[in-house]
Parts: structure tokens; sequence; C-alpha cells
């Protein structure tokens, strides 16, 4: 069979694809008639030829031929041919949809061999072909449905860019962003909660109401998840800005709770847990959990502010016993959330560096007297090099006579 031969002419495409089908059927006993096939060619309706045969022709090559993956590529590879010498857009668009459906019908036959084919015909458009919109959205649904998660995980890290090559429309990325989040959702929290965060940018403070249930979401898995400390991002999208005034009560409290992990310290949450003892069970969280990420945020922001805290300033701030202070401390560290070296003698924490945990006004004023310091030390540094420079003794050399 002729397999993506750019030169042979329509009429042997045709003829060799019926040909392949005839030859297949015949070897596997199956029914079969190509009578409707050549009368759609004969009246040149390409694009009803196209669609029925591959309707037709896609279940019939998955389950009577799925020890022949050469066969069904090939058929698959024909049909990319063909559809590629059509010249009308609308024509291309209606067989591409056909493909993209009829492998999707059932993905966890043969899936590796159907996202083998969809990626065939992802490649044979040009890169910035808006055709590549759609069936990568299929590619990624027919992986995620067969469970290919790992394929997907490797595909999408240049989602951005193309999406920007293909000039896509805000819904067709929000779409593709929530397709992506929800894949991930169970499996691996982070990834799928950066796209959420990438749906929820897209929207605006006039249309964010139609995403009050996702922003909560979001709100609620920065909290949840434990490797996320850092969460202020959030505040600047309009989308969950519009919880803190939202009529539903349980959307403006976990608003008023994401913003306490990600600007606030544990007396506001304790204040927040007693004026709401029930709530964190109706939105999923764990009191334990939340005392335990809490606590951590609060020693992050008192040791970002001092470089050397006592024990007792985190035994008090943290309201915990001070013998446990250097097991909070090592918790910190191994979460990256600060550097630092216990005084164990002087029963000191030793700073050398701490997350920021919100960087405004405060945080750039900090810094800015941080950078007069250095400064300054620079200075004096190289004012001790040119003094040494003008004062060393000059070396005395002895004659020899």
């Amino acid at each position: 069979m002729t397999i993506f031969i750019d030169l042979a002419s329509l009429e042997d495409l045709y003829n060799d694809l019926i040909s392949h089908i005839e030859t297949l059927r015949k070897k596997k006993g199956s029914e079969y008639s190509v009578a409707d096939y050549q009368i759609l060619i004969g009246e040149q309706r390409t694009v009803e030829f196209l669609s029925k045969i591959v309707s037709t022709e896609t279940d019939f090559l998955f389950k009577e031929c799925k020890d022949s993956d050469k066969d069904i590529e090939g058929f698959f590879n024909v049909i990319l041919t063909i559809l590629h010498k059509l010249e009308n857009e609308d024509e291309i668009n209606i067989v591409s949809q056909k493909i993209r459906d009829s492998l999707s019908a059932h993905p966890t036959e043969n899936s590796q061999l159907k996202i083998k084919i969809l990626t065939n015909l992802f490649n044979s458009f040009q890169p910035k072909s808006p055709q590549r919109y759609d069936i990568f959205f299929a590619l990624v649904k027919l992986a995620s449905d067969s469970n290919n998660l790992e394929f997907v995980k490797y595909q999408i890290t240049d989602i951005d860019s193309w999406l920007e090559d293909w000039n896509v429309s805000i819904q067709q990325k929000r779409k593709l962003y929530k397709l992506i989040s929800n894949i991930f959702k169970e499996k691996q929290r982070m990834l799928s909660h950066q796209f959420l965060v990438k749906y929820l940018q897209t929207f605006t403070k006039e249309d964010s109401q139609e995403a009050q249930e996702d922003a909560a979401r979001v709100c609620i898995e920065s909290i949840s998840l434990q490797e996320l400390y850092q969460s202020d991002y959030l505040l600047d999208l309009p989308a969950v800005q519009y919880l803190e005034g939202s009529t539903v009560s349980a959307n403006s409290l976990t608003y008023e709770l994401m913003k306490i992990f990600a600007t606030e310290q544990l007396e506001s949450y304790l204040q927040f847990q007693q004026k709401n003892p029930n709530f964190l069970s109706t939105i999923g969280l764990s009191n334990d959990d939340c005392l335990q990420k809490i606590r951590l945020l609060s020693l992050a922001t008192l040791t970002s502010e001092q470089s050397k805290v006592p024990y007792s300033l985190i035994s008090k701030m943290l309201q915990i016993d001070e013998n446990e202070v250097e097991m909070w401390v090592i918790n910190a560290m191994e979460g990256d959330l600060l550097d630092a070296k216990l005084d164990q003698l002087n029963r000191i924490v030793n700073v050398n560096s701490s997350t920021q945990r919100v960087f405004n006004k405060s945080q750039w004023s900090q810094l800015g007297q941080r950078f007069s310091v250095w400064k300054s030390s620079v200075k004096n540094l190289l004012q001790v090099i040119e003094n040494a420079k003008t004062t060393q003794v000059k070396p005395f050399y002895f004659q020899t006579r």
C-alpha cells in the first residue's frame, strides 16, 4: 500500500485506500461493500468520502486489525495525504474533526497507536495553524482518558507559547487550561493548581462571577497543598477578589481564610477558627493540617524580620513549648522556608535567609535598607584596600659591592 506519497494523484490515493480496506476485510472474513465509496468518489464528493470511510472503517480497523499497527497507521497516513490536498479550510476542518472524533470514541483501545496517529495529524499542520488547537485538545483528552498522564505532562511544557502561535480565543484558553487542571487534580495536585491559576487569570472583573466555584477551589488548594508556602499571587486575580464580596457566605469565608494563609499569622487563624469552628470541615480541610502550615508560615515571617531570633520568641509566636522550637525550625528548613543555624547554647536561631511570604512596600523598604548596609560595607572594604595600597612599606633592596 502507498503511504503518504504527496506526488500520487487523488484518484490513485482513493483507489489505494479502498483496495487496502477490501484486502483487510477479506482477510478478516468481514462483510463489506465499497459501492458507496465509489459513488462518492465518482461524484467528486471528497469530503463526504473521507468522512464516511474514516467513521466506518476506524472501528473495524481497531477491533479486527488490532494486531497490525502498520496497516492501521498506513490507512490514516493516506487519509492525511488526501486531507492536505484539499484547498477549502472548512472542508479540512470537517475531515480533521471526523478523524479526531473517530479516534477518541474508544480511548482505551490501542491508545498508544491512537495517540501516535493524532500526533501525526497534529504535526501535519504548520506550527502556527489554528487547526492544531482542536487536535491538541483531542490528543490531551485521549491521553488522559487512556491514563497516559506522562504523555500529557511532557506535551504541556510549551503550551503558553503554542496558544499564542495559534491565536486562540479566551474561551479556548479556558477550555484547555481547565481540562489540564482536572486531569492532574488527583495525582499531581501542584501541577493541577498551576493550571487552575492559569485558567482564572483569563477572567476579568466583568466576568469573574461565573468562575466563583473554581476561584474557591484554588483558594482551598493554596491552603491544603503542604508544599505551597507563597500564595499572595491569588490576591491579584479578579476572579479570586470577587469572592471577598460574594453573597455566598462559604465563598467569602474561603477568601478570608486564604488571605490569612497568604499574608497573616497564627493569631489571625486562631481567631478565624474560633468564629467559624465548623467551617474547615465543610470545605475539606483539617484543623491539624492548617495549624501545621500556619505555624510554619508564621515562623517564616518572624525569621524574615530579624536575623537572630530567641527560642522564647518563637515559642510565644507559634504558641508551642520552647522545647519544640528546634523541631519546628528544622521542619521549616526542610521545606526550604528558611536557612538557619541553631545556637543551642544561647538558645538562638541565627537566620541566613528566609522566605518572603509577600512583597509589598514594607519588603521593598527592608530590601532598600539591606542594600544600603551592603553598599556601605563594600565602600568601607574598598577604602581599606585603598589605604593598604598607600601605606604599604616599600621593598628595600640591599646593594652588594
